[in-house]
C-alpha cells in the first residue's frame, strides 16, 4: 500500500495543521477534532461533550443561522461526532469551496459565544435529550451500554458515564455552564486540522493562517494519561428490557488505544467472532445452535480499554447454556493458542478494514479523520502508514498470553432478560446427560389494525403499541418513480425532497427548525410505487409533527431559489456517486434487466442530464398531478388510539382537496430488457480497490401464487448468512465479507438479485462461483430437507421479533397498504409459510430461477479483471454509469 503524504505545521496559537493533497477528485475534506470527549466532564454536569457537538451547528457570530445551510447550498456533506476523547467535524464539499469551510469552522471555533443563547441551548438540549431516549431507551437491548460501562469503570473513572449523558444531568444544565466549558476546551491549542483532497497546500496554509490564526489559545490542559478500571472482581448484574431472547454479556477491563498488547487483544477478537468461521459463530451458532448471534470486540479508548463478548441465546435455549458454550470457547484459546491460519485470517481482515477505509479523504474514517485520530491520540500523523505493522506482527502465542493475562475473573456479567421472565438465574444441578425435551413453542398474534377513511378519501391505518411515549408515522401517496415521464428520470423524488424547502406559510429553515424544537424531523423517501414522509416523535409531540407533515403535503410552494440548490446538491451528489462501485452497482443492474428508461429500471435520482432540464413547472406538474388524498394513507404506530388520530387527521387533512386518482405505473415484464442469453456487463472503475458483482433476473410480481416458496427459497440460496452464497464466497473461499442474495418485490414485475463485494484478484472466480450457485440450486443441487427446514424454521422464528419497534411496524403496514393486502395479512403469514413444501421450493427454483438470462454486472478496475472475465466463455459489454450497454466491447 502506497504511503499516505502529508505535511504537518503548527499555528503560534497552538492549532496543528495535517494536509494530504490527492487531486483525483474536485472535492476537499476539512476534518477538525477537538481533544475534548466525555471523560473530560465532571459528576453531575455530563453529556456536556455531545450537547455541545449539536451546538456548534447552530450558528456563530459572523454566520448567526444553520451551519447547514451554506454548505449544503455548494453540495457539500456534513457531519460531527462525540466519543469519550475528542469530539469531531467534518465537510466534504466542491474544492473550490475550502474557503468557505474553513471560515465557517473558525468562526465556531472562535465566536460561537456570542450566537449562543438561552433559546439555542434549551433547542438542542431537547434535541440530546430525545436522541437518548430514542438510540438507547426506545431500542432492544439499548440500556445495557449504561449498566455496563457503569460497572466496568468504577466511580471516579472518567469513562464511568455514557457519552451522551444523563436525562438528569441535561435537565439542570445551565447556559453559564456551556460556556464555561466551551472557553476551556474549544480552543485551537486543544484542536487539530486535516485537510485532505484537491487544493494547493500554499494556498490552503495562508486561509489557514487567515481564518485561524489571531483566535487566542486556551488554558493549559492537563492530560490523564493512563487510568485503570477501579473493578476489583467480578460483578454480576440483571436486567429487563423488551426484547424477545435474552442476551449475556461479559467485559473484561484491559488496555488503552497503542498499548503493546492492544493488537494482540484485537485478533483475539476476531478469532473468536469475525465471521462464520469464527470460533463462537462456529461453536455457538451453526453447530450447537444455542445461540442466535455471539460477538466478540476489544476497545481501546485513550485512557483504558475493555474486552466484551457479547451472545444472543437461540429461542428456546437458556442464558445458562449460551454462557457454559461461550465458556468453552474462551477456555480454549486459554489452554492452547489458535492456529496459524486462524490468527492469518484475522490479520487480513483487519488490514482490510483499515485500507477500506483509506479510499475516501474525508468523512468518517476517511483519510483526513484517520490523520486526526494518530494526530491527536499518537502525536504523529504518520502512524497512518504504520499501524497496521504492530497487527501485522501478531503470533498465535501471544493471542493465547493475553487471553489468559486479560480474561479471567476480573469482569463484569450481565443478563439482559424478557421482562416476562424472573430474573432468578442461578439453577441446581442438572442432569446432563439426559437431552431436554423441547418447551412448549411460544405463540404470537400479530395486533389487528384500525381504519378509518375521511370524507375526502383519505385512508387511516392505526396500530397502538403502549408503552413508551412514541409514536412513528408516515402519510404514504401513490406518486413514486414509475410514473417518471421519459426524458426526467428522478422527477418524483426531486418533488419529494422539494416538499420541505418552502410552503406557503413557513419556510425552508422555519420547516427544519419546527421539526428541530420538537426533537424530530421529517425522513422522505420516494420507491418506485409510493412515496412516504415520515417521522418519530414523543407523544406529546406527534401532533404539531403531522401538522408540520401536512403542510408540506399539501401546500408546498417550491421556490426556485430552493429548487437551483436541491439541484446542486443533487448533481454533485450523482458525481460523487461514480467514486462508489456499490451505489454504481445498485444504480446500473437494474437497468439492465429493466432497461434504462423504463418504469422500474431507471434510476430514482435521476440522471445529471435530467435534473440540469428540470424546472419549477415540472415539479409543480408532478406535485398538482400525484399529491391528494385518493390515493394517500396516513399510517400511524405507536403511543395513540384510533379516536385521536382520526380526529388529528380530520383537523390537519380533512380539507384537502382531491386532484383525481391517478393511473396505473408501470408495465411490469414487458419493459423487461434482459438479455437473450447470459451475459457479463463490465463497468469500469480504475483503481477500485474491489469488484462489486451483482447477477439478476427478472421473476413474478407480488401477488403471484409462488411468493412464499420463493421466500423460502431466497433464504436458502442467499437471504441469511448462512446461505449458499455466502457460505461459499465468504465462509469457505474467502472471497469476500459478505454475498447475498434479495427478492426486490413489485406489483407486476420483481427483480432477484445476488451479490457482493469481492477482491479483484479473484473477481473471474467469484463470478464463476455465482454461477455455479445459480445452476446448483436449480437443478444439480437441489434445497436439501436440512436447508429447507432450516430457512422456514428461520423465517418464522424471527417474524415475531420484526414487531419489536415502532419503526419494524410501520415497515409492515407500509407493506400491506402498498401492495393492497388484506388486513389479516400477518396473521395468515405464518400459516402461508407453514404451507410450503419442499417440493414447492424446489419447483419453483426448477421453473423461476432464469440461469440462461442473468444479468452479471461487474463493477471494477477493468484493466486488470476483463482478461478473466473473458475466460467464462460469456458474452461481455462494457456499461457505463448510466447503464448505456456497448455492444461492440
Amino acid at each position: 500500500m502506497n504511503s499516505i503524504a502529508f505535511e504537518k505545521h503548527t499555528l503560534s496559537n497552538g492549532l496543528d495543521v495535517i494536509l494530504h493533497q490527492d487531486r483525483s477528485l474536485p472535492v476537499v475534506a476539512v476534518n477538525l477534532w477537538y481533544h475534548v470527549g466525555s471523560k473530560d466532564e465532571e459528576p453531575g454536569k455530563t453529556g456536556f461533550a455531545h450537547l455541545f457537538e449539536h451546538l456548534m451547528f447552530e450558528g456563530s457570530k459572523h454566520h448567526n443561522s444553520s451551519f447547514f445551510e451554506p454548505l449544503q447550498k455548494v453540495g457539500a456533506n456534513l457531519n460531527g461526532s462525540t466519543s469519550t476523547d475528542r469530539t469531531n467535524y467534518w465537510e466534504n464539499l466542491p474544492s473550490n469551496y475550502l474557503e468557505l469551510a474553513l471560515w465557517l469552522e473558525s468562526d465556531r471555533m472562535g465566536y460561537l459565544l456570542d450566537a449562543l443563547d438561552q433559546k439555542r441551548f434549551d433547542v438542542q438540549r431537547d434535541v440530546v435529550k430525545n436522541e437518548r431516549r430514542q438510540s438507547y431507551e426506545n431500542r432492544p437491548y439499548g440500556m445495557a451500554m449504561f449498566k455496563l460501562v457503569e460497572a466496568t469503570y468504577p466511580a471516579p473513572h472518567p469513562y464511568h458515564w455514557p457519552t451522551i449523558g444523563s436525562q438528569e444531568d441535561l435537565d439542570a444544565a445551565a447556559l453559564e455552564d456551556a460556556h464555561s466549558f466551551f472557553r476551556r476546551y474549544y480552543a485551537p491549542s486543544n484542536a487539530s486540522l486535516a485537510i485532505a483532497g484537491d487544493f494547493d497546500p500554499e494556498a490552503a496554509m495562508g486561509m489557514v493562517e487567515r481564518y485561524f490564526a489571531d483566535i487566542p489559545p486556551g488554558p493549559a490542559l492537563p492530560r490523564a494519561g493512563r487510568v485503570d478500571s477501579g473493578l476489583g472482581g467480578r460483578v454480576s448484574l440483571a436486567m429487563h428490557d423488551k426484547v424477545m431472547l435474552p442476551r449475556l454479556y461479559v467485559v473484561w477491563p484491559t488496555v488503552p488505544r497503542f498499548d503493546e498488547d492492544e493488537a494482540a487483544l484485537s485478533i483475539l477478537a476476531a478469532v473468536l467472532s469475525d465471521g462464520k468461521s469464527s470460533r463462537l459463530h462456529r461453536a455457538l451458532v451453526y453447530e450447537q445452535q444455542v445461540a442466535q448471534s455471539a460477538g466478540a470486540h476489544h476497545d481501546g479508548s485513550e485512557i483504558a480499554g475493555d474486552f466484551s463478548i457479547d451472545v444472543t441465546a437461540a429461542a428456546g435455549r437458556t442464558v445458562e447454556e449460551i454462557e457454559e458454550a461461550a465458556r468453552a470457547e474462551l477456555e480454549g484459546l486459554r489452554r492452547a493458542p489458535p492456529t496459524a491460519e486462524e490468527v492469518a485470517r484475522a490479520r487480513n481482515r483487519i488490514e482490510w478494514s483499515h485500507i477500506r477505509r483509506l479510499q475516501t479523504v474525508g468523512g468518517f474514517g476517511g483519510k483526513a479523520d484517520r490523520l486526526n485520530s494518530y494526530n491527536v491520540f499518537r502525536g504523529d500523523p504518520g502512524a497512518i502508514n504504520t499501524d497496521m505493522e504492530r497487527y501485522l506482527a501478531v503470533e498465535p502465542e501471544d493471542v493465547q498470553r493475553v487471553a489468559n493475562k486479560y480474561l479471567g475473573d476480573r469482569s463484569v456479567r450481565l443478563v439482559v432478560l424478557p421482562e416476562r421472565e424472573l430474573s432468578a438465574t442461578k439453577v441446581a444441578e442438572t442432569d446432563r446427560s439426559v437431552q431436554p425435551a423441547a418447551a412448549r413453542a411460544p405463540t404470537f398474534a400479530p395486533p389487528a389494525i384500525q381504519r378509518h377513511t375521511l370524507s375526502n378519501g383519505l385512508k387511516v391505518v392505526v396500530q397502538e403499541k403502549r408503552g413508551l411515549p412514541v409514536v412513528f408515522f408516515g402519510l404514504t401517496l401513490k406518486a413514486g418513480g414509475a410514473a417518471d415521464p421519459p426524458g426526467l428520470p428522478g422527477l418524483a423524488s426531486f418533488t419529494t425532497t422539494m416538499l420541505q424547502e418552502g410552503t406557503s406559510t413557513r419556510t425552508s429553515q422555519q420547516i427544519a427548525g419546527e421539526f428541530e424544537f420538537i426533537g424530530s424531523h421529517l425522513s422522505p423517501v420516494t420507491g418506485r410505487e409510493r412515496v412516504l414522509l415520515a417521522a418519530e416523535t414523543m407523544t406529546r409531540h406527534w401532533p404539531t409533527a403531522l401538522g408540520l407533515v401536512a403542510d408540506v403535503a399539501r401546500n408546498a410552494t417550491f421556490p426556485e431559489r430552493e429548487v437551483t440548490r436541491v439541484r446542486r446538491e443533487r448533481l454533485t451528489a450523482l458525481q460523487r456517486l461514480r467514486d462508489d462501485p456499490t451505489a454504481l452497482a445498485e444504480r446500473v443492474a437494474p437497468m439492465l434487466l429493466y432497461g434504462g428508461e423504463s418504469p422500474y429500471g431507471h434510476s430514482l435520482s435521476g440522471t445529471e442530464a435530467a435534473l440540469e432540464a428540470l424546472t419549477r413547472d415540472d415539479i409543480i406538474g408532478h406535485f398538482e398531478g400525484s399529491y391528494g388524498p385518493e390515493d394517500a394513507t396516513l399510517i400511524v404506530v405507536g403511543d395513540t388510539t384510533m379516536e385521536e388520530v382520526a380526529e388529528r387527521a380530520e383537523e390537519w387533512f380533512g380539507g384537502w382537496e382531491g386532484r383525481g386518482p391517478r393511473g396505473k405505473t408501470g408495465d411490469g415484464e414487458s419493459a423487461g430488457a434482459a438479455p437473450e442469453t447470459t451475459a457479463v456487463f463490465l463497468l469500469d472503475k480504475p483503481g477500485a480497490a474491489q469488484s462489486v458483482i451483482r447477477a439478476g433476473h427478472l421473476t413474478v410480481p407480488r401477488h403471484h401464487p409462488d411468493y412464499y416458496a420463493l421466500t423460502v427459497l431466497n433464504a436458502v440460496f442467499g437471504g441469511q448468512f448462512t446461505a449458499r452464497l455466502n457460505m461459499n464466497l465468504r465462509q469457505d473461499k474467502g472471497y469476500s465479507y459478505g454475498f447475498h442474495s434479495r427478492i426486490e418485490w413489485n406489483p407486476e414485475s420483481s427483480l432477484a438479485m445476488a451479490g457482493g463485494g469481492v477482491q479483484t484478484a479473484v473477481t473471474k472466480e467469484s463470478v464463476a462461483e455465482t454461477l455455479r450457485e445459480f445452476e446448483e440450486i436449480r437443478r444439480a443441487r437441489p434445497v436439501t430437507e436440512e436447508e429447507f427446514t432450516a430457512a422456514k424454521d428461520s423465517l418464522l422464528q424471527h417474524f415475531p421479533s420484526s414487531f419489536e419497534t415502532a419503526h419494524q411496524i410501520l415497515e409492515h403496514l407500509l407493506e400491506l397498504v402498498s401492495f393492497d393486502l388484506p388486513d389479516d395479512y400477518f396473521q395468515k403469514l405464518p400459516g402461508n409459510l407453514e404451507a410450503v413444501t419442499l417440493d414447492d421450493v424446489r419447483r419453483v427454483a426448477r421453473q423461476r430461477v432464469a440461469v440462461e438470462h442473468l444479468a452479471l454486472l461487474v463493477v471494477g478496475d477493468a484493466e486488470v479483471v476483463e482478461p478473466g472475465l473473458r475466460e467464462l466463455g460469456l458474452p461481455l459489454y462494457r456499461v457505463d454509469h448510466e447503464g448505456r450497454v456497448d455492444k461492440e466491447g
